[in-house]
């Protein structure tokens, strides 16, 4: 049995903003930032100023071209950032029902002296 260690941090350390990860896609598949952007039906210029958030004359990264650069990258990081950005972890869940079920306990009290009052 083999055992693999991950010490790469999670990508939202490694990547803070969405438009990163998405750039990261795009650089560093097979076929670059000319194949996407002609996948997109863009200019390489274009698909390069909606990526780069720091450009003077940057352009919003739509939607769309979000789904595109997935689709024609093949690179999943970008849908795994927004899990790991949106979606809670295990721990989150665990403090989510300790605060849940110490919040439901003077509600089951209170019903457990109803009831013997009865």
């Amino acid at each position: 049995m083999q055992l693999n260690l991950d010490f790469a941090p999670g990508l939202t350390a490694q990547f803070a903003h969405w438009e990163d990860v998405l750039a990261a896609a795009v650089y560093g598949c097979r076929q670059g930032l000319n194949g996407v952007a002609a996948d997109l039906d863009m200019s390489p210029s274009e698909l390069s100023r909606r990526l780069n958030r720091q450009s003077e004359d940057q352009r919003p990264l739509r939607a769309q071209d979000a789904v595109a650069i997935v689709q024609a990258t093949g690179d999943l990081r970008p849908v795994y950032w927004l899990c790991e950005k949106f979606l809670p972890n295990d721990e989150q869940r665990k403090q989510m029902l300790i605060t849940y079920v110490a919040n439901l306990l003077p509600q089951i009290e209170q019903a457990m002296v109803a009831l013997r009052g009865k």
